[in-house]
C-alpha cells in the first residue's frame, strides 16, 4: 500500500503509475482537495481534466495536517504502508513530526520517497521549485529557442513528469531490494537534477568538451538534417541520423548529387555545412505536401512525421491498434476516455479505475 501525500503534478503522476501496476494508492488530501482539482477549465463534473489525468487508481482520504487528528491519521496510515510518497517543501514534514527518521523508527520496512524542486539539502533546499522555474534555470528554455528567438518552455510540465518517472523507478528498485534485505529506504529526487540528468546530450557537451549547445528550436545541434521543414501545406519532421538513412533520404528526394557532394559526405561535414544543406532540403520539400513526403519517406524507411495537433495524434491508427485509449466507467462522472499506461508487459494486467471523488469525511 502507498500512502500518497502528494499534490500538483510530480508526486501524483508517480503514484498514478504505481497504481496502474497494481499498488493500492491512498491519496491523502487537505480538506479543500488537491489544488489541481481546480486547475481548469476544462472540467468534468467538479474536477479539472488536469487532475483527472494524474490521479486514476487512487482512493481519496482527507486529513487536516494542521490538527492532531489529521496528523495521527497520516501516522497510522504510514505504519501499515509499504511506501510513503510526499512532495512538501523540505522541512515541512519534519516540523509536523512526519520525518523519515520518525516514520522509519515506527515502520523500518517503509520506503519513504520525496520529490522537491531542488532537493532536501543545499542552499536552495527551501526554495519553491515549480516546473516553469526549473525549465528556466536548467537551460532547457534557451535550448528550445531558435537562434535569436525567445526562450520557450515545453508544452507540458516535463520537469515534473521526468522527476515522477525517476522517483517511481527508484521506489520499485527499493521494493525489490527490501524483498532481499527486509530494509526500507529513504529516496529523494529534485526536479532540477532530474531535468538536467535527462538533458544528458546537452549537459555532456559542456562537461566533457566545454561546448555550450546552441539554441536549435526544432533542430538538433549535431545531426543534419534532423528538424522540421515547411512543405506545401504544413510542417514535416525529418530525421537522418546516420549515413545509411542519409543515402535513402537523398534518393527519396531524387537528389543523387547530394551523395557525391564532399560537403555532405558524412554527418560531421553535413553539420559543418548545415545552412547550405538545410536550404537545399527546404527548397525540395516545399514543392509537395506533407502527406506526399510522409508516404514517400516511409516507403524509403526514412524517419519522418507530419507536425500534428494532439487531436491528430490521438486519432493515429497505430494507437488504436495498440489499445492506447481506454474507456472506463465512472459512477459519478460517467463514461471516460483515458490514455493508457504505455507499459506492455507479459503477466501484468494494467488496471484502470476512475480518479477519486474528494473524500468529504474529514479525518
Amino acid at each position: 500500500m502507498v500512502c500518497d501525500l502528494t499534490r500538483a503534478v510530480a508526486g501524483p503522476f508517480c503514484t498514478m503509475l504505481l497504481g496502474d501496476l497494481g499498488a493500492e494508492i491512498i491519496k491523502v488530501e487537505e480538506p479543500a482537495g488537491d489544488e489541481t482539482r481546480g486547475w481548469g477549465p476544462p472540467f468534468l463534473g467538479e474536477d479539472s481534466t488536469y487532475f483527472l489525468g494524474l490521479n486514476r487508481n487512487k482512493t481519496s482520504l482527507t486529513a487536516d495536517l494542521k490538527t492532531a487528528a489529521g496528523l495521527q491519521t497520516v501516522k497510522d496510515l504510514a505504519l501499515r504502508a509499504d511506501v510513503f510518497v510526499e512532495n512538501f517543501r523540505p522541512g515541512v514534514l519534519e516540523r509536523l513530526g512526519l520525518s523519515y527518521e520518525t516514520m522509519a523508527a515506527a515502520n523500518p520496512r517503509l520506503i519513504y520517497a520525496s520529490v522537491s524542486g531542488f532537493g532536501v539539502d543545499g542552499p536552495d533546499r527551501g526554495r519553491p521549485g515549480y516546473d516553469l522555474i526549473v525549465q528556466a534555470m536548467s537551460g532547457l528554455m534557451r535550448l528550445n529557442s531558435t537562434a535569436g528567438g525567445q526562450p520557450a518552455k515545453t508544452g507540458f510540465p516535463i520537469a515534473d513528469i521526468l522527476a515522477a518517472m525517476f522517483l517511481g523507478q527508484a521506489i520499485q528498485a527499493a521494493l525489490f531490494r527490501r524483498e532481499r534485505t527486509g530494509e526500507g529506504a529513504r529516496i529523494e529526487v529534485s526536479l532540477f537534477e532530474c531535468l538536467l540528468a535527462a538533458m544528458s546530450p546537452a549537459v555532456s557537451s559542456i562537461l566533457l568538451a566545454g561546448v555550450e549547445p546552441k539554441p536549435m528550436g526544432g533542430g538538433q545541434a549535431n545531426i543534419v538534417p534532423y528538424q522540421t521543414f515547411q512543405s506545401a501545406d504544413g510542417l514535416i519532421a525529418i530525421a537522418s541520423p546516420n549515413d545509411r538513412i542519409w543515402h535513402r533520404f537523398a534518393q527519396a528526394l531524387e537528389q543523387p548529387q547530394w551523395l557525391t557532394d564532399p560537403r555532405f559526405e558524412d554527418n560531421a561535414r553535413r553539420t559543418e555545412n548545415r545552412e547550405v544543406l538545410v536550404a537545399a532540403v527546404e527548397a525540395v520539400v516545399l514543392g509537395q505536401t506533407s502527406s506526399y513526403w510522409v508516404e514517400k519517406l516511409k516507403a524509403a524507411s526514412v524517419p519522418c512525421g507530419a507536425v500534428q495537433s494532439i487531436t491528430d495524434a490521438l486519432n493515429e491508427p497505430q494507437l488504436a491498434a495498440r489499445g492506447a485509449i481506454v474507456n472506463i466507467d465512472d459512477p459519478v462522472r460517467g463514461a471516460m476516455r483515458i490514455f493508457a499506461n504505455p507499459i506492455h508487459m507479459s503477466g501484468c494486467d494494467i488496471q484502470y479505475n476512475p480518479p477519486p471523488v474528494l473524500d468529504k469525511n474529514l479525518n
